[in-house]
């Protein structure tokens, strides 16, 4: 992906996190995982890494209670509104790393949470222009899920947890994404039925089936035992994912 495809992703990417509008499955899917991470982390003295971290909202609910908080992400721009946020908010135990999370090196055992939210595991790929790349093996064993996802693993703790939103492959997903995209100004450029919806501003979110879901999982090394599909509700998952 060059740099001009990569600024555009990433304006779209925060124009979406800032937006009013959003789509009542998509609210509800939202709320719901945060309830569930609310009801079980906050508050607690433990290390957090957050994958693509955004604008820094879950640093702020739970950075206060939190031992560490490490965001990552991958646009300068969104970095530098979380970074705006919690220095405003006095956090002094957050940290953001700013880069291609492909390429991060977290220190091993060191996080006792991982969690990767609002649907941001969909939006990993090879960064080619190319739509007809992204076939249906492509989608079930997707290359840059699994660079991110193996290392990160790999760096929880023993007994860690990790947590990721995914939206489902069903028809109610996809007509919940394409209206976002549209309130925020992008135009999608797949056809309906495809397992992702890509954009003409660069903007690509796969939807997932469970067998492709465990098949990227399982070339993580993580063993299907480990793996427990919450429902948000009809069109999304809360994957977690726990380390023995």
């Amino acid at each position: 992906m060059n740099p001009s495809s990569r600024e555009s992703e990433n304006m779209v990417v925060l124009k979406s996190l800032e937006s009013d509008y959003v789509p009542e499955p998509i609210r509800q899917a939202r709320e719901r995982q945060d309830a569930i991470l609310m009801e079980r982390f906050k508050g607690k003295p433990i290390a957090i890494a957050d994958i693509g971290c955004g604008t820094g909202y879950h640093g702020s609910v739970f950075g206060p209670g939190c031992r560490l908080y490490h965001g990552f992400e991958i646009s300068p721009e969104i970095a530098r509104v979380a970074q705006d946020r919690w220095r405003k908010e006095g956090l002094e135990n957050t940290a953001l790393f700013l880069g291609d999370v492909t390429k991060a090196s977290p220190q091993t055992d060191h996080y006792d949470v991982v969690w990767c939210l609002y649907f941001t595991p969909g939006n990993f790929r090879e960064p080619s222009e190319d739509l007809s790349l992204y076939s249906d093996a492509y989608l079930d064993r997707n290359p840059a899920f699994i660079a991110v996802f193996s290392r990160f693993y790999q760096v929880l703790k023993p007994g860690g947890s990790m947590f990721l939103t995914v939206y489902k492959d069903v028809v109610e997903a996809e007509s919940a994404q394409i209206e976002f995209y549209h309130h925020t100004g992008q135009h999608v450029v797949t056809p309906r039925g495809s397992r992702f919806v890509a954009t003409a501003e660069h903007f690509w979110s796969a939807r997932w089936r469970e067998s492709s879901l465990r098949s990227n999982l399982e070339a993580c090394g993580i063993p299907t035992d480990r793996v427990v599909l919450h429902d948000l509700n009809h069109i999304a998952w809360l994957v977690e994912i726990t380390k023995g």
